[in-house]
């Protein structure tokens, strides 16, 4: 899930969050949140570590129709 990974890079780096305090906040190492963002050692989002980095950064996922 690429575009939520770069998604949370910029919410990350717009309020000055670095990846340590994240990764604490998650509750996963920093490495794991490195390969989240890289999909490194078969990493992926899934509806729970979604879910809670949307809590922690305060941001919400909207589909939107392409044709729209």
């Amino acid at each position: 899930m690429k575009g939520f990974s770069e998604a949370v890079k910029t919410e990350l780096k717009k309020q000055d969050i670095d990846v340590p305090t994240f990764a604490e906040q998650m509750g996963f190492s920093i490495q794991y949140i490195y390969d989240l963002f890289s999909g490194r050692n078969g990493r992926r989002w899934n509806a729970n570590s979604i879910d809670k980095a949307c809590e922690i950064l305060g941001i919400e996922i909207k589909f939107v129709s392409k044709s729209a």
